[in-house]
């Protein structure tokens, strides 16, 4: 199974905008996703426990199922002035 996440703010430069997650499972949630992803990234660890997960224009739980060639965009805190 092939997951696609596209990191955004912080994320973008150690993910960038199309990064392919290989899952080894045909039924995985939005949590494994990110557990492979730390494996392959491990700048992206410190960043994942307060990242927020969107399939399309929607927020989703890390216990949400995902599908084969499914698209999740990761969404870290924002802050500024």
């Amino acid at each position: 199974m092939q997951v696609t996440v596209e990191g955004h703010g912080v994320l973008a430069p150690i993910c960038g905008d199309r990064h392919p997650v290989e899952l080894p499972v045909r039924q995985a949630t939005v949590a494994d996703v990110l557990e492979a992803l730390a494996a392959e990234l491990p700048d992206m660890v410190a960043h994942l426990p307060r990242t927020a997960c969107a399939r399309g224009d929607t927020l989703v739980p890390r216990d949400e199922p995902v599908d084969d060639g499914d698209h999740l965009a990761l969404i870290p805190p924002v802050s500024g002035g």
